[in-house]
Order: structure tokens, then C-alpha cells, then sequence
């Protein structure tokens, strides 16, 4: 089992392929095998680099509490501890947050950034807060009742029913077992960026959305979009919340072309 120590504690990792490197940051409750399909659809081209973040599955969660500005310091630690020569980074959801936070703090460590609907609240205050009300009327109760793996079996059916719907029990239970750093992520700190953040940011990125995903994961993701210096925006029809599960060839097209031309100077690539 690969692992290697990051900073305060032992991350496990996988490494597939040949060519650029593509470093992937999964969301709530995931681990490095929610991107396996992407692995699969791209290491034929780049170098896939996937791991578990910290308290996740088979990382140790270490003593720093959580915030993405941890796990985004993790993430910068684990590309230069294992020599990626300027990356991608790609993140999904809770992911893309992190991936944010990455591209804002270590730039020179990237070569770009894939955002596919990061949470970052602050740039849509009221939606995200409605948003946010909508999920603790769910989860707040259903954590009261049944713990930790009873909150994620309220949380993804709501945010993430595209994804949840087509998981196996195996799957599912993988996602609950990491239900306490669900709950931690909940009770920690309120991730702060705005749009003048955002503008500091002179990466190249690339914004993903779903069509069908909730109103205001779509605002935040447009909104960061038009807020970046040099920015992509691209919705992915018929997509809810999980973009790189529920239209996993598009998302793998969208990533190649735009991984293509950040690291080889080579425009509208394709798959």
C-alpha cells in the first residue's frame, strides 16, 4: 500500500499512466477510488495522481484540525514531496475547494487548475446560505439520530443524488465511513474567498458545472468563472452535482483538451 508522510500525517496514494501529471482531489467522504473511471479514461495520456485526503479511508487524520486551507496545504506538500513537475490539479466539489485554495496559495506549484462546482459560499452568499439551511435540516437530525453514517445517507441523496443513485452498497459504505470528517468539515470554519481572490489568481482554469445540479452550486461555480483571470467555463449537459461520475467521458474530454493545452502550449485538444 503506497503511502507516504505529508507534514503532520501519512497519506496513501496512487499513481497511474505516463505524461503530464494530473493531480486529483476528491470531495465529501470520497477517497482516491472515486476517480478510477477518470483514471482509466486518461492515463493512457497523463500521469493520473490520486489520493485519500487526510481522515480519509487509509490516511491518517493527523493533528492539524480541519479546514481547506489543511487539506490544501497537504495537497501543495504531496506534489513536492513526490517531485510532480508542475501539475494539474483537478478537484471536485469539496475537491475543487481545496484545488482552489491550492491555485491561490501555491501557483507556481501548477500548471493549471480543473474546478468542477467547488462550495465556496462566500461567492454566492445568499444561495449558499439557503443552500447550506437546506442541508442542515436534513443532516443536523438525521446525525442526531443515527451518527455519522446516517448524516451521509441524508447528505447525498440531497446534494449528490446523481452519484448516490448508482453507487453499490460497497461503494456507499465507504462514503459512511468517512462520515465523521462530513461532520467535522460541517463544525469547522467557514471557508473565506471572494471574488478579488479570485482575480489574484493568473492560472489557467478550467470551471465545470452540471445542468441539473442545485441552482446555487451552478450560481458559485459561474460566478468564480467570470471572477478568474484566465478561466474556461463549461457546463456539462444533463450532469447533476458529481460531474466526473455522471458524465465521466465528457468530464475526461473536457480535462484532456485543456491538461493538453496548459502543458504543451497546443489549443482546442482533444480526447
Amino acid at each position: 500500500m503506497p503511502t507516504i508522510a505529508v507534514r503532520d500525517t501519512t497519506i496513501y496514494y496512487e499513481q497511474a499512466g505516463t505524461g503530464p501529471a494530473l493531480l486529483f482531489i476528491h470531495g465529501m467522504c470520497g477517497d482516491a477510488r472515486v476517480w478510477a473511471g477518470q483514471v482509466e479514461r486518461l492515463s493512457a495520456r497523463f500521469t493520473c495522481l490520486t489520493y485519500d485526503r487526510r481522515g480519509h479511508t487509509r490516511s491518517g487524520r493527523g493533528s492539524e484540525p480541519e479546514s481547506v486551507p489543511t487539506h490544501a496545504a497537504d495537497a501543495a506538500a504531496l506534489i513536492e514531496t513526490l517531485g510532480l513537475r508542475q501539475p494539474v490539479v483537478v478537484g471536485s466539489s469539496g475537491g475543487a475547494r481545496i484545488a482552489v485554495e491550492v491555485a491561490r496559495t501555491c501557483p507556481g506549484l501548477l500548471a493549471g487548475a480543473v474546478f468542477s462546482e467547488p462550495p465556496i459560499f462566500s461567492l454566492q452568499p445568499e444561495a449558499g446560505q439557503a443552500f447550506m439551511t437546506e442541508i442542515a435540516a436534513a443532516v443536523r437530525p438525521a446525525a442526531e439520530a443515527g451518527g455519522a453514517a446516517a448524516a451521509v445517507d441524508a447528505f447525498f441523496p440531497l446534494v449528490c443524488p446523481g452519484l448516490w443513485s448508482h453507487l453499490d452498497e460497497t461503494a456507499k459504505d465507504r462514503y459512511r465511513a468517512n462520515g465523521p470528517m462530513m461532520l467535522a468539515e460541517f463544525a469547522g470554519p467557514s471557508y473565506r474567498f471572494s471574488a478579488d481572490d479570485a482575480a489574484t489568481i493568473a492560472l489557467p482554469c478550467l470551471v465545470l458545472a452540471g445542468t441539473t445540479s442545485h441552482p446555487a452550486l451552478r450560481a458559485i461555480a459561474s460566478t468564480l468563472a467570470r471572477a478568474l483571470v484566465d478561466a474556461r467555463f463549461v457546463e456539462l449537459e444533463g450532469s447533476g452535482h458529481v460531474t466526473y461520475a455522471e458524465r465521466p467521458d465528457e468530464f475526461a474530454r473536457a480535462v484532456a483538451a485543456f491538461a493538453t493545452e496548459v502543458t504543451t502550449g497546443v489549443p482546442n485538444a482533444t480526447v
